[in-house]
């Protein structure tokens, strides 16, 4: 699970820096801080917020929001005005949660800390790959740069998200209609009918006679109901992330998991190396998407094959864990012709047409199967309420 951390770090030269970052473990944060400032001097697992914050008064950046940070500013630097007024130019433009965003940056950089060191700082906003790409950008004169092709992941991440929440939203819409017309026939309709049931002397089914009772039960103890309906979601929310593990390996699910990892893997990658990034570098960066172990165990192989030396082509026939057969051979072209990290910017686009058309065919299946879900719940307590009544209406005698 995903924790923040309070640190203090000391680089090389003798300098301090301090502030919080996201990670799934202590030894990740460490691992983290080593590799990006050399000594980790103190690290401590903030107090985690309650439930109830969270949900009511948390709040966490979008991608949209950096989409809009890494333009402006790449726009702005491109005009030729310096780093701590463009900082300061978006600072007067932005909400107060984003000015004081760029009022922490203005103050460490006024203390001598360079952009991606200052970034580092403030994890909530800038995850590591931001500050990665910085750095990089940094390094190799081309700041503006990155940061356009910062802001252009993000905005392909925001697209791909944006068509998972649509080709989800008729599914879940539909599952939830069902859900909420057959409670209300279960525990309002039915109970309704239970006096006539009485003064007709008909005993209902078992089925009608189990809903009657969680009716009474329901209104009897409503405030009981309430706090356990509250605890289930609560304890639903705490473990989201273990249930959501559990869905993904469904077999239905587990292979357009595969593939979103193996999209978001080959572009994060390519705008690595684009970014000047030595391969060895951007494959642990990238890595961090990967987030089942099996992939994990792949890619340590992949990162150890590459630094002994083997070919990269090589390398990824290796791995096939990570990658299809089709980034496989775009990435033995990329590298015979010296385009790489087109080569996987092709691959990924190739990938993601085929996830889209896999996900729209997984909704033309599951529409007609949560219909057939809801007409079978409905035939339910259709045959629930008129049991009784054929059983009374066929024991009536006949007259002539």
């Amino acid at each position: 699970m995903i924790a923040l951390y309070a640190w203090k770090a000391r680089s090389a030269a003798g300098r301090y820096f301090s502030g919080r970052m996201e990670a799934a473990s202590c030894a990740e944060a460490a691992e983290m801080l080593r590799s990006r400032y050399g000594y980790v001097v103190a690290l401590q697992r903030c107090r985690q917020d309650s439930v109830f914050r969270k949900l009511c008064g948390g709040r966490k950046f979008t991608d949209r929001q950096r989409i809009v940070f890494f333009k402006q500013l790449a726009v702005i630097l491109g005009s030729g005005i310096p780093l701590l007024q463009g900082i300061e130019i978006l600072r007067q433009r932005w909400s107060k949660e984003l000015g004081l965003v760029c009022e922490r940056l203005q103050e460490r950089l006024r203390a001598g800390s360079t952009l991606h060191e200052a970034m580092a700082c403030d994890s909530v906003f800038f995850p590591p790959l931001a500050v990665t790409l910085t750095a990089a950008g940094e390094s190799g004169g081309e700041l503006q740069r990155v940061l356009e092709a910062a802001a252009g992941y993000y905005a392909r991440q925001q697209e791909l998200k944006s068509f998972l929440y649509k080709a989800a939203a008729y599914p879940v819409f539909l599952l939830t209609a069902t859900a909420a017309v057959s409670l209300f026939f279960l525990l309002y309709v039915l109970p309704q009918l239970a006096g006539v049931y009485t003064s007709m002397q008909t005993q209902p089914d078992s089925f009608l006679c189990w809903v009657l009772w969680l009716n009474g039960f329901l209104a009897d103890n409503c405030l009981l109901a309430a706090a356990a309906a509250f605890c289930f979601a609560v304890m639903l929310y705490q473990y989201r992330q273990a249930l959501q593990g559990c869905l993904l390996h469904l077999p239905v699910l587990q292979g357009i998991y595969g593939l979103t990892q193996e999209i978001r893997f080959c572009k994060l990658l390519a705008l690595l190396l684009n970014s000047g990034l030595n391969i060895t570098a951007a494959v642990e960066e990238a890595g961090r998407v990967l987030t089942d172990e099996r992939r994990q165990a792949q890619l340590h192989l992949f990162r150890q094959s590459l630094l002994r030396g083997v070919e990269i082509g090589t390398a990824a026939q290796r791995a096939a864990g990570i990658f299809s057969p089709l980034t496989r051979e775009f990435i033995a072209v990329g590298a015979a012709t010296g385009q790489l990290p087109h080569m996987l910017t092709e691959a990924a686009d190739i990938l993601e047409q085929d996830f889209k058309d896999r996900l729209e065919r997984l909704r033309e299946l599951l529409a007609p199967a949560l219909l057939l879900v809801a007409a079978l719940l409905t035939a339910l307590v259709v045959c629930s309420v008129m049991g009784p009544l054929f059983d009374l209406f066929t024991a009536l005698p006949e007259y002539e």
